[in-house]
């Protein structure tokens, strides 16, 4: 039995990307407390995505240029727009697979529920 990619965006992707975000944020100056904020997450989150703690395939994302553009614009409308990043889940699980931070031998034994949807 396949399993859904969202778990995986959940566990893995989405906190990773999370990470970065909130370091992007962190070097525009925002304090910890107010990234918890805008990120609605704990500031304790914040302090262990700043020490490395959290985010189990960060340093992979960071190495794709492309996706770390991506993150960073995302990370310019977050704070500009006060976008709300949840909001963004399925963007960044599409952007992690076209950018192929997640690679396609890691994909197969996974089901996209949006995929499921379209081809409907």
């Amino acid at each position: 039995m396949s399993e859904l990619f969202c778990s995986k965006v959940l566990s893995e992707i989405f906190p990773s990307a999370r990470a970065i975000i909130a370091n992007n944020l962190l070097e525009t100056g925002m304090t910890q407390s107010n990234v918890s904020k805008l990120l609605g997450i704990t500031q304790p989150a914040i302090s262990q995505y700043k020490s490395g703690l959290r985010g189990l395939i960060t340093q992979k994302m960071s190495a794709n240029k492309e996706f770390m553009r991506y993150l960073k614009k995302l990370t310019y409308k977050i704070h500009s727009e006060k976008l709300d990043i949840n909001l963004k889940t399925c963007e960044i699980c599409q952007m992690s697979r076209d950018l192929n931070v997640i690679k396609e031998n890691e994909i197969k034994e996974f089901l996209c529920l949006i995929k499921i949807a379209n081809s409907r």
